[in-house]
Protein backbone atom coordinates (compact mmCIF):
# COMPACT_ATOMS: atom_id res chain seq x y z
CA UNK A 1 0.00 0.00 0.00
CA UNK A 2 1.33 3.46 -0.92
CA UNK A 3 2.56 5.64 1.95
CA UNK A 4 0.20 8.38 3.07
CA UNK A 5 1.00 11.78 1.59
CA UNK A 6 1.73 14.53 4.16
CA UNK A 7 -0.97 17.10 4.78
CA UNK A 8 0.13 20.73 5.19
CA UNK A 9 -1.72 22.87 7.72
CA UNK A 10 -1.57 26.65 8.15
CA UNK A 11 -1.13 27.27 11.88
CA UNK A 12 -2.19 30.68 13.17
CA UNK A 13 -0.10 32.59 15.68
CA UNK A 14 -2.73 32.30 18.40
CA UNK A 15 -2.67 28.51 18.08
CA UNK A 16 1.10 27.99 18.34
CA UNK A 17 1.27 27.17 22.10
CA UNK A 18 -1.50 24.60 21.83
CA UNK A 19 0.17 23.07 18.78
CA UNK A 20 3.50 22.82 20.61
CA UNK A 21 1.83 21.08 23.54
CA UNK A 22 0.07 18.71 21.13
CA UNK A 23 3.36 17.33 19.84
CA UNK A 24 5.48 17.60 23.01
CA UNK A 25 3.27 16.45 25.88
CA UNK A 26 3.75 12.72 26.33
CA UNK A 27 6.08 12.41 23.33
CA UNK A 28 8.67 9.64 23.32
CA UNK A 29 12.39 10.58 23.29
CA UNK A 30 13.63 11.33 19.79
CA UNK A 31 10.24 12.45 18.47
CA UNK A 32 10.51 15.03 15.66
CA UNK A 33 8.81 18.25 16.85
CA UNK A 34 8.00 21.53 15.03
CA UNK A 35 8.63 24.04 17.84
CA UNK A 36 9.53 24.18 21.52
CA UNK A 37 7.03 25.41 24.09
CA UNK A 38 9.07 28.44 25.15
CA UNK A 39 9.61 29.48 21.54
CA UNK A 40 5.89 29.15 20.79
CA UNK A 41 5.04 31.25 23.86
CA UNK A 42 7.55 33.92 22.80
CA UNK A 43 6.25 34.04 19.22
CA UNK A 44 2.73 34.80 20.44
CA UNK A 45 4.00 38.08 21.90
CA UNK A 46 5.64 39.30 18.68
CA UNK A 47 4.65 43.01 18.64
CA UNK A 48 4.62 43.02 14.82
CA UNK A 49 2.18 40.13 14.49
CA UNK A 50 -1.57 39.63 14.78
CA UNK A 51 -3.26 36.56 16.33
CA UNK A 52 -4.71 35.53 12.98
CA UNK A 53 -1.36 35.66 11.14
CA UNK A 54 -0.07 32.37 9.78
CA UNK A 55 2.96 31.58 11.97
CA UNK A 56 3.83 28.08 10.79
CA UNK A 57 3.24 25.67 7.94
CA UNK A 58 2.94 22.24 9.52
CA UNK A 59 3.26 18.96 7.57
CA UNK A 60 1.72 15.91 9.21
CA UNK A 61 1.03 12.27 8.48
CA UNK A 62 -1.76 11.22 10.77
CA UNK A 63 -0.86 12.57 14.22
CA UNK A 64 2.85 12.78 13.42
CA UNK A 65 4.78 15.95 12.48
CA UNK A 66 7.02 15.31 9.47
CA UNK A 67 8.00 18.86 8.46
CA UNK A 68 7.51 22.55 9.16
CA UNK A 69 8.26 26.07 7.98
CA UNK A 70 8.20 28.98 10.43
CA UNK A 71 6.73 32.35 9.39
CA UNK A 72 7.43 35.48 11.45
CA UNK A 73 6.01 38.95 10.94
CA UNK A 74 8.50 41.85 10.76
CA UNK A 75 8.18 45.47 9.72
CA UNK A 76 9.77 46.90 6.58
CA UNK A 77 10.44 50.63 6.54
CA UNK A 78 10.32 52.26 3.12
CA UNK A 79 9.75 55.89 2.21
CA UNK A 80 8.92 56.72 5.81
CA UNK A 81 6.18 54.10 6.17
CA UNK A 82 6.03 50.69 7.86
CA UNK A 83 4.76 47.62 6.03
CA UNK A 84 4.29 44.08 7.33
CA UNK A 85 6.61 41.53 5.70
CA UNK A 86 7.12 37.92 6.73
CA UNK A 87 10.45 36.31 7.52
CA UNK A 88 10.74 32.57 6.84
CA UNK A 89 12.52 31.06 9.83
CA UNK A 90 12.69 27.38 10.81
CA UNK A 91 12.50 25.02 7.80
CA UNK A 92 12.98 21.32 8.42
CA UNK A 93 11.81 17.87 7.30
CA UNK A 94 11.82 14.64 9.33
CA UNK A 95 14.80 12.40 8.47
CA UNK A 96 12.68 9.71 6.77
CA UNK A 97 11.00 12.32 4.54
CA UNK A 98 14.18 13.98 3.26
CA UNK A 99 14.50 13.69 -0.51
CA UNK A 100 10.79 13.06 -1.04
CA UNK A 101 9.85 16.59 -2.10
CA UNK A 102 8.31 17.70 1.19
CA UNK A 103 10.67 20.66 1.61
CA UNK A 104 9.63 21.92 -1.82
CA UNK A 105 5.97 21.45 -0.97
CA UNK A 106 6.44 23.57 2.15
CA UNK A 107 8.08 26.30 0.08
CA UNK A 108 5.25 26.19 -2.45
CA UNK A 109 2.75 26.53 0.38
CA UNK A 110 4.67 29.53 1.73
CA UNK A 111 4.46 31.22 -1.67
CA UNK A 112 0.75 30.42 -1.81
CA UNK A 113 0.23 32.62 1.27
CA UNK A 114 0.62 35.55 -1.16
CA UNK A 115 2.65 37.70 1.23
CA UNK A 116 6.02 39.45 0.98
CA UNK A 117 8.73 37.01 2.11
CA UNK A 118 12.37 37.21 3.21
CA UNK A 119 14.78 34.44 4.18
CA UNK A 120 18.42 33.88 5.18
CA UNK A 121 19.89 30.41 4.75
CA UNK A 122 22.89 28.27 3.92
CA UNK A 123 24.21 27.95 0.36
CA UNK A 124 22.18 24.75 -0.32
CA UNK A 125 19.02 26.40 1.05
CA UNK A 126 19.64 29.52 -1.05
CA UNK A 127 19.91 27.39 -4.18
CA UNK A 128 16.49 25.91 -3.43
CA UNK A 129 14.99 29.33 -2.71
CA UNK A 130 16.43 30.75 -5.95
CA UNK A 131 14.54 28.08 -7.91
CA UNK A 132 11.34 29.56 -6.50
CA UNK A 133 12.12 33.11 -7.56
CA UNK A 134 13.86 34.48 -4.45
CA UNK A 135 16.24 37.33 -5.28
CA UNK A 136 19.49 38.01 -3.43
CA UNK A 137 20.23 41.50 -2.17
CA UNK A 138 23.65 42.94 -1.34
CA UNK A 139 25.31 40.71 1.30
CA UNK A 140 25.72 42.02 4.81
CA UNK A 141 29.33 42.29 5.99
CA UNK A 142 29.96 41.43 9.63
CA UNK A 143 32.98 40.48 11.73
CA UNK A 144 34.22 38.07 14.34
CA UNK A 145 36.95 39.26 16.71
CA UNK A 146 38.52 35.95 17.67
CA UNK A 147 40.95 35.91 20.59
CA UNK A 148 41.99 32.30 19.95
CA UNK A 149 45.24 33.29 18.22
CA UNK A 150 47.25 30.52 19.90
CA UNK A 151 45.09 27.92 18.16
CA UNK A 152 44.70 29.60 14.78
CA UNK A 153 48.34 30.47 14.27
CA UNK A 154 50.00 27.22 15.28
CA UNK A 155 52.71 25.98 12.91
CA UNK A 156 50.79 22.90 11.77
CA UNK A 157 47.70 24.86 10.74
CA UNK A 158 49.79 27.55 9.05
CA UNK A 159 51.57 24.88 7.01
CA UNK A 160 48.26 23.28 6.03
CA UNK A 161 46.89 26.64 4.90
CA UNK A 162 50.00 27.20 2.78
CA UNK A 163 49.52 23.79 1.15
CA UNK A 164 45.86 24.60 0.50
CA UNK A 165 46.85 27.89 -1.10
CA UNK A 166 49.36 26.17 -3.38
CA UNK A 167 46.75 23.62 -4.47
CA UNK A 168 44.25 26.43 -5.13
CA UNK A 169 46.70 27.92 -7.63
CA UNK A 170 46.32 24.64 -9.52
CA UNK A 171 42.53 25.00 -9.17
CA UNK A 172 42.40 22.05 -6.80
CA UNK A 173 40.15 22.56 -3.78
CA UNK A 174 41.70 21.02 -0.68
CA UNK A 175 39.84 20.65 2.61
CA UNK A 176 42.10 20.89 5.66
CA UNK A 177 39.58 21.42 8.46
CA UNK A 178 39.42 17.79 9.64
CA UNK A 179 43.20 17.77 10.15
CA UNK A 180 43.68 21.38 11.25
CA UNK A 181 40.88 21.64 13.83
CA UNK A 182 42.34 19.16 16.38
CA UNK A 183 45.69 20.98 16.30
CA UNK A 184 43.95 24.33 16.80
CA UNK A 185 42.13 22.99 19.85
CA UNK A 186 45.33 21.47 21.23
CA UNK A 187 47.45 24.62 20.85
CA UNK A 188 44.66 26.81 22.23
CA UNK A 189 44.41 24.50 25.26
CA UNK A 190 48.18 24.56 25.80
CA UNK A 191 48.93 28.23 25.14
CA UNK A 192 45.62 30.12 25.09
CA UNK A 193 45.94 31.01 28.79
CA UNK A 194 49.05 32.99 27.89
CA UNK A 195 48.09 34.64 24.59
CA UNK A 196 44.43 35.50 25.27
CA UNK A 197 45.08 38.07 28.05
CA UNK A 198 47.82 39.67 25.94
CA UNK A 199 45.73 40.17 22.79
CA UNK A 200 42.71 41.26 24.84
CA UNK A 201 44.86 43.88 26.59
CA UNK A 202 46.29 45.05 23.26
CA UNK A 203 42.78 45.42 21.82
CA UNK A 204 41.53 47.35 24.85
CA UNK A 205 44.43 49.79 24.48
CA UNK A 206 42.82 50.95 21.21
CA UNK A 207 39.73 52.25 23.00
CA UNK A 208 38.78 54.08 26.19
CA UNK A 209 37.16 52.61 29.30
CA UNK A 210 33.41 53.18 29.37
CA UNK A 211 30.96 53.45 32.24
CA UNK A 212 28.03 51.03 31.85
CA UNK A 213 24.87 50.12 33.68
CA UNK A 214 22.77 47.02 33.14
CA UNK A 215 19.14 47.79 32.22
CA UNK A 216 15.99 45.67 32.01
CA UNK A 217 14.58 47.38 28.95
CA UNK A 218 15.33 49.95 26.29
CA UNK A 219 13.34 53.17 26.68
CA UNK A 220 13.98 54.89 23.34
CA UNK A 221 15.26 53.89 19.92
CA UNK A 222 16.28 56.28 17.18
CA UNK A 223 14.54 55.33 13.94
CA UNK A 224 16.70 54.68 10.90
CA UNK A 225 16.14 56.72 7.76
CA UNK A 226 17.23 53.90 5.42
CA UNK A 227 15.07 51.27 3.74
CA UNK A 228 15.26 48.15 5.89
CA UNK A 229 13.65 46.03 8.57
CA UNK A 230 12.58 48.18 11.50
CA UNK A 231 13.28 47.26 15.12
CA UNK A 232 11.64 49.67 17.54
CA UNK A 233 11.81 49.45 21.32
CA UNK A 234 8.86 47.04 21.50
CA UNK A 235 10.73 44.51 19.34
CA UNK A 236 14.02 44.95 21.21
CA UNK A 237 12.34 44.55 24.60
CA UNK A 238 10.46 41.51 23.33
CA UNK A 239 13.85 39.99 22.47
CA UNK A 240 15.27 40.86 25.89
CA UNK A 241 12.35 39.47 27.88
CA UNK A 242 11.43 36.40 25.83
CA UNK A 243 14.46 34.78 24.19
CA UNK A 244 13.83 31.68 22.10
CA UNK A 245 16.80 29.81 23.52
CA UNK A 246 17.28 28.80 27.16
CA UNK A 247 20.53 28.69 29.14
CA UNK A 248 20.35 24.94 29.70
CA UNK A 249 18.09 21.95 29.18
CA UNK A 250 14.97 23.19 30.96
CA UNK A 251 12.46 22.71 28.16
CA UNK A 252 9.78 20.09 27.73
CA UNK A 253 11.43 19.14 24.47
CA UNK A 254 14.93 18.46 25.80
CA UNK A 255 14.88 14.78 24.78
CA UNK A 256 13.07 15.40 21.50
CA UNK A 257 14.30 15.99 17.95
CA UNK A 258 14.12 19.74 17.32
CA UNK A 259 16.28 20.85 14.40
CA UNK A 260 17.06 24.32 15.76
CA UNK A 261 18.64 25.81 18.88
CA UNK A 262 16.62 24.92 21.95
CA UNK A 263 19.23 25.57 24.63
CA UNK A 264 22.85 26.61 24.96
CA UNK A 265 25.26 26.62 27.86
CA UNK A 266 25.42 29.99 29.61
CA UNK A 267 22.88 31.52 27.22
CA UNK A 268 21.89 35.07 28.16
CA UNK A 269 20.45 38.13 26.41
CA UNK A 270 20.95 41.44 28.19
CA UNK A 271 21.24 45.20 27.65
CA UNK A 272 23.60 47.87 28.92
CA UNK A 273 23.15 51.60 29.14
CA UNK A 274 26.34 53.46 28.28
CA UNK A 275 27.36 56.81 29.78
CA UNK A 276 30.14 58.60 27.92
CA UNK A 277 30.61 61.24 25.25
CA UNK A 278 28.75 58.78 23.03
CA UNK A 279 25.88 57.70 25.29
CA UNK A 280 23.31 55.11 24.26
CA UNK A 281 22.63 51.41 24.68
CA UNK A 282 23.75 48.02 23.43
CA UNK A 283 22.11 44.59 23.60
CA UNK A 284 24.25 41.46 23.78
CA UNK A 285 23.69 37.74 23.43
CA UNK A 286 26.20 35.51 25.20
CA UNK A 287 26.47 31.72 25.07
CA UNK A 288 28.82 28.80 24.62
CA UNK A 289 29.01 27.52 21.04
CA UNK A 290 31.01 24.36 20.33
CA UNK A 291 32.97 24.82 23.52
CA UNK A 292 33.78 28.52 22.99
CA UNK A 293 32.22 31.54 24.68
CA UNK A 294 30.68 33.86 22.09
CA UNK A 295 29.44 37.42 22.68
CA UNK A 296 27.16 38.75 19.92
CA UNK A 297 26.37 42.41 19.49
CA UNK A 298 22.67 42.80 18.74
CA UNK A 299 20.77 46.12 18.69
CA UNK A 300 22.79 49.19 19.62
CA UNK A 301 22.94 52.95 19.36
CA UNK A 302 26.57 53.84 19.94
CA UNK A 303 29.57 55.13 18.02
CA UNK A 304 31.88 52.36 16.77
CA UNK A 305 34.71 53.06 19.23
CA UNK A 306 32.30 53.11 22.17
CA UNK A 307 30.62 49.91 20.97
CA UNK A 308 33.96 48.12 20.79
CA UNK A 309 34.91 49.47 24.24
CA UNK A 310 31.80 47.99 25.82
CA UNK A 311 32.19 44.65 24.03
CA UNK A 312 35.86 44.37 25.07
CA UNK A 313 34.95 45.27 28.62
CA UNK A 314 32.48 42.39 28.73
CA UNK A 315 34.97 40.07 27.03
CA UNK A 316 37.59 40.79 29.66
CA UNK A 317 35.20 40.20 32.54
CA UNK A 318 33.82 36.86 31.32
CA UNK A 319 36.75 35.36 29.33
CA UNK A 320 35.00 35.61 25.97
CA UNK A 321 36.59 33.71 23.06
CA UNK A 322 34.79 35.46 20.17
CA UNK A 323 33.00 38.80 19.78
CA UNK A 324 30.66 38.91 16.79
CA UNK A 325 28.88 41.92 15.40
CA UNK A 326 28.48 44.47 12.59
CA UNK A 327 31.45 45.36 10.40
CA UNK A 328 31.92 48.74 12.08
CA UNK A 329 32.62 46.98 15.38
CA UNK A 330 36.20 46.24 14.25
CA UNK A 331 36.87 49.66 12.68
CA UNK A 332 38.62 51.15 15.75
CA UNK A 333 41.23 48.35 15.57
CA UNK A 334 42.42 49.74 12.24
CA UNK A 335 44.25 47.64 9.64
CA UNK A 336 47.47 46.82 11.47
CA UNK A 337 48.90 43.50 12.59
CA UNK A 338 46.60 43.21 15.61
CA UNK A 339 43.49 43.63 13.47
CA UNK A 340 44.76 41.13 10.92
CA UNK A 341 45.34 38.59 13.68
CA UNK A 342 42.01 39.08 15.45
CA UNK A 343 39.41 40.09 12.87
CA UNK A 344 37.70 37.57 10.60
CA UNK A 345 35.33 39.03 8.03
CA UNK A 346 32.06 37.24 7.22
CA UNK A 347 29.00 37.77 5.03
CA UNK A 348 25.31 36.96 5.35
CA UNK A 349 23.04 36.74 2.31
CA UNK A 350 19.39 37.72 2.38
CA UNK A 351 16.89 36.58 -0.24
CA UNK A 352 13.50 38.18 -0.84
CA UNK A 353 10.34 37.19 -2.68
CA UNK A 354 7.88 40.07 -3.17
CA UNK A 355 4.31 38.91 -3.63
CA UNK A 356 3.98 41.42 -6.51
CA UNK A 357 6.06 44.07 -8.25
CA UNK A 358 4.00 46.82 -6.62
CA UNK A 359 3.88 45.28 -3.12
CA UNK A 360 5.85 47.04 -0.35
CA UNK A 361 8.76 44.62 -0.69
CA UNK A 362 8.48 44.68 -4.47
CA UNK A 363 9.01 48.45 -4.45
CA UNK A 364 11.71 48.43 -1.78
CA UNK A 365 13.88 45.35 -2.15
CA UNK A 366 16.55 46.85 -4.42
CA UNK A 367 17.17 49.64 -1.86
CA UNK A 368 16.97 47.32 1.14
CA UNK A 369 19.89 47.55 3.59
CA UNK A 370 20.45 44.65 5.94
CA UNK A 371 21.43 45.01 9.59
CA UNK A 372 23.02 42.44 11.84
CA UNK A 373 19.75 41.69 13.65
CA UNK A 374 17.23 41.53 10.81
CA UNK A 375 14.32 39.14 11.20
CA UNK A 376 14.93 36.28 13.62
CA UNK A 377 18.74 36.48 13.70
CA UNK A 378 18.76 38.12 17.13
CA UNK A 379 17.06 35.03 18.52
CA UNK A 380 19.36 32.38 17.05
Amino acid sequence: MAAESPKIERVKLKDLPAMAARFIDGAKPGTFIPITKHRADAMVHNPNAAPEDVAMLLATVGERCVGYFGVMAVMLKHEGKLHKVHWLTTWAVAPDFIGKGLGSRLMEEALALDIDLAIVGSKPARRVSAKYGFQEIKPLDYVQIDFGVAGRYNLVSLLLRLIRKLFSLLRIKLSIEMVSRPFEKLFEFLFGWLFRPIVTWLARRQVADIKTERIDQVDAVQASATTGFARDKSVINWMLHEPWVLPQKKTGGKTLDYSFSDWRLEFEVFAWKVSSESSGFVCFQQSEVRGRKVLKVLDYQLAADTLLSVALQRAGETRIDVIEGPAELAAPLGNGLLARMLVQRKQRTLQVHPRAADSPLGRAWQQLEQTYVDGDTAFT
